[in-house]
């Protein structure tokens, strides 16, 4: 099966190898300028035509795709209901969902059960997904235009969450904190067991933009400078580091604000950050984030782990 993430900097292909082996081939390409934003496909023939072109030039023969999609519009909410017979279940589902959301016509939902945590085993434990039908819509006419079958559509955080189970990234509680161009999605793990996600409207791209702004030069410089200038931590660049964390800070703030959650609900505090996606490299930004939550924080180095862990999870059906 093919694995696919459309960012809005970089799309990840993946082949699923037999067994969930780790990685198959894997294969980052630039997604072509204003084809997705946030998660929603604008220009879907330029997008087809530059993912055609790459499965064709490195012989990829596969049928089947799930796609993982990263959006601000998707909702996800964990539930947890009295013990009830199935059918009841449902019936309680519909309900609860209409609290969340008001138009249910236009969104696809779906749902799973969860692992019960320990000191809540008498309650059922349910996830609700939902994405908007234009956004699905558009993944599904994709599919067809790259002559392929939808195998699944998965949400960006339980892609996550299954990647980092798999390969023992979700030891103790961890926040998993993925910064990917426009979107930041927070999961939250307790020793294996999802336990919620929320996605935040901020991405490298803003970082990178004020990179460029500083030095005057195009975005794909900055891109570059991001990865090898230390910005944070650094007294020759002062002013930048001023601006970078002044545009983190709401971030940050939310964050905070996800971590009081936790505790208020679970009665437990977050044990570790993992950070992935591109931006969490910025130099000395791993350092400000440990002092800033007096969390350890650690940014996976494995250059796959760092890129390709959710579109690894969305090929892992049934985990």
């Amino acid at each position: 099966m093919l694995g696919i993430e459309i960012g809005n900097f970089n799309t990840k292909l993946l082949i699923g190898e037999k067994k969930n082996k780790f990685f198959g081939k894997r294969l980052m390409i630039n997604t072509p300028s204003n084809v997705i934003t946030n998660g929603k496909i604008i220009d879907i023939n330029s997008l087809a035509d530059v993912i055609n072109e790459t499965l064709k030039r490195n012989n990829i023969k596969e049928k089947q795709v799930c796609f993982t999609i990263s959006s601000s519009n998707n909702i996800i909410r964990d539930l947890e209901l009295p013990l009830m017979k199935e059918d009841e279940v449902e019936k309680a589902l519909y309900y609860e969902i209409e609290q969340y959301i008001l138009d249910t016509e236009n969104y696809v939902i779906d749902y799973r059960y969860l692992p019960n945590i320990a000191e809540k085993n008498k309650t059922i434990r349910v996830l609700i997904a939902s994405s908007p039908k234009d956004i699905i819509e558009k993944y599904v006419k994709l599919a067809e235009m790259l002559k392929l079958k939808v195998e699944a559509i998965d949400i960006y955080s339980n892609s996550i969450y299954k990647a980092c189970k798999k390969v023992n990234l979700a030891e103790g509680i961890v926040a998993v904190v993925d910064i990917g161009a426009a979107v930041t999605n927070v999961t939250v793990i307790d020793s294996g067991i999802y336990i919620f996600s929320r996605s935040i409207e901020f991405g490298g791209n803003r970082i990178t933009q004020i990179i460029a702004n500083a030095f005057n030069i195009d975005f794909q410089a900055a891109e570059e400078y991001k990865r090898a200038k230390k910005f944070i931590g650094e007294e020759n660049y002062k002013d930048i580091e001023d601006t970078i964390l002044l545009s983190f800070s709401e971030v940050f703030q939310q964050l905070s604000r996800i971590f009081d959650f936790y505790y208020a609900t679970y009665h437990k505090n977050i044990q570790k950050i993992i950070m992935l996606g591109g931006t969490s490299k910025l130099l000395g930004l791993r350092e400000y984030v440990e002092d800033y939550f007096r969390i350890p924080t650690f940014v996976i180095e494995t250059e796959d782990y760092l890129y390709f862990l959710p579109v690894y999870g969305c090929l892992l059906r049934g985990e």
